[in-house]
């Protein structure tokens, strides 16, 4: 007898899966945005902030399954704004050269609670959090789908009753 080639298949989690990352899902997300937001003052920044965000569309997949991770996260729309936020990042740093004084200079006045490193580090947050998301929706795109998605009998098989 030959042996079958078939590729393993994922078969998605019971119910105590999918609720503990519905569960850390907010969680992520807030944790991230913080490091974000207290980046400029704190250890951390946008780099580290948009990675945490970033990591939302994992526990999606792993609570919820590939095409519906697919579904919440629209790669264009994250595309789109991620160009977005690149350019705002570009105009905050040179309108230091348009009013005459060096690149990427604080030109909101010094003590006051938003300066010009605040609304970089956001830039960078969302930039690095859009590219980190589109990213991952295209190496979970690469990945078969499940022919077993929404059920939680380990063994595939629905309805075998007569």
């Amino acid at each position: 007898m030959k042996p079958e080639n078939k590729k393993p298949v994922f078969r998605r989690k019971d119910v105590v899966v999918r609720s503990t990352a519905d569960l850390f899902l907010p969680l992520a997300c807030v944790f991230g945005c913080y490091v974000v937001l207290h980046g400029n003052s704190s250890p951390g920044g946008g780099f580290q902030g948009g990675v945490l965000v970033a990591s939302a569309i994992l526990l999606v997949y792993l609570g919820r399954g590939r095409d519906e991770a697919r579904h919440a996260f629209r790669s264009s729309l994250l595309h789109s704004s991620e160009t977005i936020a690149e350019i705002l990042y570009v105009v905050i740093a040179l309108v230091g050269i348009f009013t005459g004084l060096n690149f990427c200079v604080n030109f909101v006045f010094i003590g006051q609670e938003v300066e010009t490193s605040v609304l970089m580090n956001d830039a960078v947050g969302y930039h690095v959090m859009a590219g980190i998301t589109c990213l991952l929706i295209m190496m979970l795109g690469v990945l078969e789908p499940d022919d077993g998605e929404g059920q939680d009998d380990p063994t595939g098989k629905e309805g075998d009753a007569p």
